[in-house]
């Protein structure tokens, strides 16, 4: 990294552009094709700026003093130095992968397809990790393409013998034996509406509010030959959550999943991925690892891709379905309060102390803490007001967002108007009482059929809380065990409750 940062110091210093100090600082690794993506591509996902003072550069790009600990250039008051851009990579979902993540993933694509691979495809190819990874694999015909030409400079250094062109990924290309790569992850609040709005165009079937590594995912799939492999690195998330559910079913339907890895950290990213490799047009067939067959996969309509499932899961969950009713068949289930002013800010509608028109009001964090705080109530000015009559009543308060934790709830009497954060339960009538609705909730065998149905994730959204089966045998007998109100035997009731607490 020193070098490839003194190079590019030198170069803006006699005023030169950044693209051209990235090339430069890339040139002057092009001996070591990874050295050249991790370093040269580390600067071009950095801006320049002014020095406002004497500082030291760290290997990290992490400013420290002048002679301090760890640095490795001296930058002056009123020189340029290079600053990580980190806002921008997020708004381009721009992520740069480690050089083992790419090379595992380009061998188990390989091992993956059933054609003879001439040919390679990065979508997204940034600063060229997975061009890298094919070159060293020996992979004939090499093709990248990306938006960022300040990363395609330095790929172009790297992979000098691929073909690196700058083109929107999105837009359909020619037929490729291999397509791997790690799409941008760009959740919904950072993407371009016009953007979204030609994507659904394209793909109808896409779901509520989907993150845009969704459609790079299904173009991989559609740019892949017959017989071929598509390796990509995925958020985990986009494996169980709603949105992502269209494209599993498609990818199940019509393709083999050789390969399901993780979940597993991001190196520099907030976000636990997955690896998925999936020979084209050999499916429908048994998902990898899982001994799970494709078609009792397709039973259920998330159709999670985890490697937890395995042979009898599913035929488990329905054993409990046919004895049972939807939670939401017995009490009124909805999110809480969203609590914003005209404006969308919290700080003119919430308050320390109790006063005129104002309600009992905590978020997640509060409530089950036992605090609270008061709320301006007043409907005709709020986004998603609810009702009164869901929180005056005795009811059920769940924290909606549990990731791999269990389910956290509890019983409120207060007429607490909890936030958005959570999710609530309100009994229609008291014909199971609400202590034993909440050991339901509560319980790692409910837990264990919704992680079934939907993924190792649990994200308590109402849809998800109103389909809790309830025992029918409960209604008559609300004494009756879990356990035999469903009629699990003891190895049935341990696999849900090993579901259940996420082992």
């Amino acid at each position: 990294m020193k070098r490839a940062l003194t190079v590019w110091l030198d170069c803006i210093a006699r005023g030169d552009s950044h693209l051209e100090a990235v090339r430069s600082a890339a040139e002057s690794q092009a001996s070591s094709p990874w050295e050249v993506v991790q370093n040269a591509g580390f600067l071009a996902r950095c801006r320049p700026e002014v020095a406002e003072r004497d500082i030291g550069l760290t290997r990290a790009l992490k400013v420290r003093k002048p002679g301090g600990s760890g640095v490795i250039a001296h930058i002056e008051a009123g020189q340029q130095y290079p600053v990580p851009d980190h806002g921008g990579r997020r708004a381009r979902g721009a992520f740069d992968t480690s050089a083992a993540m790419a090379r595992e993933t380009v061998a188990a694509s390989l091992r993956a397809s059933r054609i003879p691979v001439n040919s390679g495809l990065d979508p997204a190819c940034g600063t060229g990790a997975f061009l890298v990874a094919m070159q060293e694999a020996g992979v004939p015909d090499i093709r990248g393409t990306d938006l960022d030409e300040l990363a395609l400079t330095v790929a172009r250094v790297a992979v000098p013998g691929a073909t690196i062109e700058r083109r929107d990924a999105l837009q359909p290309g020619d037929f490729m034996d291999l397509v791997v790569g790690n799409p941008p992850f760009v959740p919904p609040e950072r993407q371009n509406k016009a953007l979204r709005t030609r994507l659904r165009t394209r793909f109808p079937w896409l779901r509520g509010r989907f993150d845009l590594v969704i459609p790079f995912a299904a173009i991989a799939t559609e740019t892949c030959r017959p017989g071929g492999a598509v390796g990509l690195i995925l958020p985990a998330a986009s494996m169980v959550q709603n949105y992502g559910a269209p494209l599993r079913r498609r990818w199940v339907e019509r393709h083999r999943v050789a390969v399901l890895d993780g979940p597993m950290p991001f190196p520099g990213a907030a976000v636990d991925v997955v690896r998925v490799v999936l020979c084209a047009d050999d499916g429908p067939a048994e998902i990898a690892d899982t001994k799970v067959h494709a078609s009792a996969l397709l039973a259920l309509d998330h159709v999670p891709l985890v490697r937890t499932m395995a042979p009898g899961d599913i035929g488990l969950v329905d054993k409990v379905r046919e004895v049972s009713v939807p939670l939401n068949s017995l009490a009124r289930v909805d999110t809480g309060v969203v609590a914003h002013g005209v404006h969308g800010s919290k700080d003119r509608v919430i308050h320390a102390e109790e006063g005129p028109g104002r309600v009992p009001y905590a978020d997640a964090r509060e409530f089950f803490a036992g605090t609270h705080r008061w709320l301006d109530y007043n409907p005709a000015r709020m986004h998603r007001a609810k009702t009164p009559e869901l929180f005056n009543g005795p009811k059920i308060v769940l924290q909606r967002l549990r990731g791999s934790g269990p389910v956290r709830a509890a019983i409120d009497e207060q007429g607490i108007f909890v936030g958005h954060t959570c999710t609530v339960v309100a009994p229609n009538s008291d014909a199971v009482p609400l202590t034993r609705l909440l050991d339901l909730v509560r319980s790692p065998l409910s837990s264990g059929v919704l992680r079934v149905e939907k993924g190792s994730r649990l994200d308590l959204y109402p849809r998800d809380v109103g389909s809790f089966p309830v025992p029918k045998a409960w209604l008559s007998d609300p004494d009756m065990p879990l356990e035999e109100a469903w009629g699990l035997d003891a190895r049935q009731a341990s696999r849900l409750t090993q579901l259940g607490v996420g082992t």
